[in-house]
């Protein structure tokens, strides 16, 4: 077998290890750095810490602190041309997947002209833009690590991806403790977008060595840690293990890709205005159960990771349907809704399925299958 590995983003991890920030830009070269988190980060004095780090290793910042979810791309360009005005050599994001993706964004523009929609898709050619330190407060998007970011487009009203070297984070500095004071509801959210990425980077037709082992650790770690970190936030050990977890997710993803999942909650995430790690989960049982049928060895391995025996003699539809119940079950364990309890009718869930099978993403898919076949999953998602 001929494969091929993504280089990796150097990381820093532990607990304390944001304290180091401002040292780190310095070491990149960096003068003056655009600052990027949002309001709720300000708030807890976490954006505040970092900021005076910076400011401490005798950089210059400018402050862009109006983050919002799901990051439109029309406030990405306005951001843009901000750190364009200000001329800024590097940038540093503090926060979850929306802070980094809004930071990627700015990358992207600073030296390619706006507007952001242009580059939607596998870019290769972009002009480079300024080194990145990425630290993220929330351990499910992985996006420290990858070389992609997602924009909501305002005008089309669904979201796309622009992927690209210019995507990557020059360094990530991974510190548990700025997870600690996460709420209960976005540990679960977050938490179940790295096991999405991890479930669908190990079933995807991408998937490498490489990013099988990643993935089935990534798994391993979740199933065991995620019920503790949500039942107990101020649990160290599970904090350090689920933000490690979302780093390994995240590279098995960059090299193995997401798939039908993503496609899903992409949609209904757009369509609805569901956080992307509620939406990624909505019906990713499903999606793990009619992965079987082509990739049953690798679902195989996800039952082992969620601690569930499959007989040796079990068809591909009998190892999907306990992959699909196990994976349910993780999910209620942290009172993850369904499409149901989010108010949804079933009929207007049911209607994206076009929608669904028209996402980028979709040309990821273990195998391919109708818009029909995607409405019935959803449906058997719907009050799971």
């Amino acid at each position: 077998m001929i494969t091929s590995y993504d280089i990796f983003v150097p990381v820093i991890m532990g607990s304390g290890s944001s304290l180091r920030t401002g040292l780190k830009v310095r070491e990149l070269g960096c003068k003056k750095v655009l600052v990027v988190y949002d309001k709720g980060l300000k708030d807890v004095g976490i954006a505040g810490t970092i900021v005076e780090n910076i400011q401490n290793a005798g950089i210059e910042t400018v402050i862009f602190d109006g983050v919002l979810p799901d990051p439109p791309d029309t406030m990405i360009e306005q951001a843009a041309e901000m750190a364009r005005r200000e001329a800024v050599d590097g940038i540093v994001a503090v926060g979850g997947g929306s802070a980094m993706d809004t930071a990627k964004g700015i990358n992207v523009l600073i030296n390619n002209t706006p507007p952001i929609m242009k580059y939607f898709g596998v870019q290769k050619n972009l002009k480079p833009g300024v080194p990145m330190v990425f630290i993220p407060t929330t351990s499910g998007t992985g996006s420290e690590v990858t070389n992609m970011c997602v924009v909501s487009c305002t005008s089309l009203g669904k979201k796309d991806t622009v992927v690209s070297n210019v995507c990557l984070g020059t360094l990530a500095i991974v510190d548990p403790d700025l997870t600690l004071g996460l709420p209960p509801k976005m540990t679960a959210a977050t938490g179940a977008d790295a096991l999405a990425h991890a479930l669908e980077a190990l079933t995807s037709g991408h998937a490498n060595p490489l990013s099988d082992a990643l993935a089935r650790e990534a798994t391993r770690m979740i199933a065991r840690w995620l019920p503790v970190a949500y039942r107990d936030g101020s649990n160290l050990e599970a904090r350090e293990q689920m933000i490690l977890a979302s780093l390994y997710a995240g590279m098995a993803f960059t090299n193995g890709f997401v798939h039908l999942g993503h496609c899903i909650g992409h949609t209904l995430g757009a369509n609805f205005h569901i956080p992307h790690g509620i939406a990624c989960a909505l019906a990713l049982p499903e999606v793990i159960e009619y992965a079987a049928k082509t990739e049953y060895k690798k679902v195989r391995m996800i039952c082992e990771c969620l601690d569930v025996t499959v007989p040796e003699e079990a068809s591909p539809e009998e190892i999907g349907a306990a992959a699909r119940k196990a994976i349910r079950s993780l999910l209620k364990s942290v009172d993850l809704p369904n499409i149901k309890e989010l108010g949804i009718p079933l009929e207007a869930a049911m209607k994206v399925a076009p929608l669904v099978t028209a996402d980028t993403g979709f040309a990821l898919v273990p195998y391919r299958i109708t818009a029909a076949r995607v409405a019935e999953m959803i449906q058997s998602a719907y009050d799971a």
